[in-house]
């Protein structure tokens, strides 16, 4: 049992269907044995009853005596006729050799007499006549033939089966044998993508869409993935490094700059004012990485519940307008009430927090601003952060909710910016089974539009 379960499949496959070939022809050879003897024996009996039935065609009676035809064959069909007289006396006909001179008349009856070298088959028949006299016929019918022949058909069976249960098994493990081979080339080729760490390669699919093409197509959706993600994470990687040396590199210089030589008061306070502004940035991407970790570790456990969207959206511009107002920006808003959504009500605020923060920031001076809220419910839930800020060019607007992506790199570094937020606000919408785009006129302004569905559920996806 243990070498069967270390075993290919290919090798147990074969094998399961070799034992079930082999057993359903044990059954079938064991029932056509017995039919075959069965029916010789029947057809025997019924040449010899028949052969004696017709037998008294050629017996009459005329003038009150009994006559046998000359015609009477004492021969016919392998069966010898003997005629007997009421009482057992024998008028036509001879015995077989090796057969006893007499054996008792039964009328009707089958019997079986095996002399050693030949089995012989009996039957007798009774008839009275009008003359009120009676005869007996008796029919012998040598079996070594139809047993013969029975032998030989044993014995063609016996050789023919095995014969053609090999060719069976092996047709069978030839068909098995191709079968698999798509299997051995998924084997090879993820074996081969395992030990090369090339994730851009694809497994292999036959031109025949059975269930192995299936399984290679969903292989290889499931690798294009995790390429996706491996990619990703490379690229976070990369971008969280370069966001990182940036300041260190600055507080670095600025560290070797002030230890060249002695500096006054002054220089030390402007190097110091420098090195904890950069550290302070750095703290900020620290933190922000934080929340996005959290975020992405409790996606799994992300808390759903029906709560009311609209107080939500109005408890956030409440909370918003302050910092709005020391911005010289309008906080506007035109919730519809009572809609109700269920998700996670920590999640969509940071959402919309996110749209509304990074609406202020980016607004135009010198301008009456303003950041419009709206909220409504149609198919979907619709919500949408208008802004008359400083927009985005057309160019830059597939990219913005791309991890660490910034339009403006000068005005980012200055407010502490790193490009998060809107990949925030992407995961979010789509965590939700939502979507989020962007229209925008670079100098005119912006619209972002979240839209949720009504009975919004959590999906995967990787930030």
């Amino acid at each position: 049992m243990i070498r069967m379960k270390n075993s290919s499949i290919k090798k147990r496959v074969t094998l399961y269907y070799s034992l079930v070939l082999i057993l359903i022809t044990l059954l079938l050879t064991g029932v056509f044995l017995l039919t075959a003897s069965r029916q010789v024996t029947l057809v025997s009996k019924d040449t010899l009853m028949g052969a004696v039935q017709n037998s008294f065609d050629d017996i009459e009676c005329k003038d009150n005596i009994i006559q046998v035809d000359n015609d009477f064959d004492a021969y016919t069909k392998g069966v010898t006729l003997l005629i007997y007289s009421e009482g057992g006396t024998l008028i036509k006909g001879s015995t077989p050799r090796d057969f006893p001179s007499y054996m008792p008349l039964q009328n009707g009856d089958y019997q079986e007499f095996d002399s050693g070298e030949d089995i012989w088959l009996i039957y007798d028949l009774y008839n009275t006549f009008e003359n009120g006299q009676g005869i007996w016929v008796r029919g012998i019918y040598a079996m070594d033939g139809t047993l013969q022949t029975l032998r030989t058909i044993i014995y063609v069976t016996l050789v023919a089966l095995p014969l053609l249960l090999l060719a069976a098994i092996l047709a069978g493990r030839r068909i098995t044998n191709r079968a698999f081979v798509p299997v051995a080339k998924i084997t090879a080729a993820a074996n081969t993508i395992g030990t090369g760490q090339d994730l851009s390669k694809r497994l292999p699919q036959g031109e025949v869409k059975d269930e192995l093409y299936d399984l290679s197509q969903t292989l290889n959706d499931m690798m294009e993935r995790l390429e996706n993600a491996f990619l990703a994470e490379k690229e976070f990687s990369s971008d969280v490094s370069h966001e990182l040396k940036t300041p260190i590199s600055v507080i670095l210089t600025e560290c070797e700059y002030t230890l060249q030589q002695n500096r006054s008061a002054a220089e030390y306070q402007e190097s110091l004012e420098t090195i904890q502004k950069q550290c302070k940035r750095t703290m900020s991407l620290i933190q922000q990485l934080l929340q996005i970790s959290r975020t992405i570790n409790r996606a799994d456990a992300i808390e759903q519940e029906t709560f009311d969207l609209s107080i939500l959206c109005e408890s956030i511009v409440s909370e918003l307008s302050l910092m709005a107002e020391e911005k010289g920006t309008t906080l506007q808003c035109d919730i519809a009430p009572e809609i109700s959504i269920y998700a996670d009500e920590t999640l969509l605020m940071r959402m919309i927090m996110n749209l509304i923060t990074n609406s202020i920031k980016y607004r135009r001076e010198q301008v009456d601003s303003y950041v419009k809220l709206t909220l409504r419910r149609s198919d979907n839930i619709v919500i949408t952060v208008e802004d008359n800020g400083i927009g985005i060019k057309k160019e830059d607007l597939p990219n913005i909710f791309n991890r660490f992506y910034k339009v403006d790199k000068a005005r980012t570094a200055d407010d502490g910016s790193f490009g998060l937020g809107l990949s925030m606000v992407k995961w979010i919408a789509e965590t939700h089974g939502g979507s989020v785009s962007a229209e925008s006129k670079f100098g005119y302004g912006s619209k972002f539009t979240v839209v949720l569905p009504l009975g919004s559920s959590v999906t995967e996806r990787v930030l």
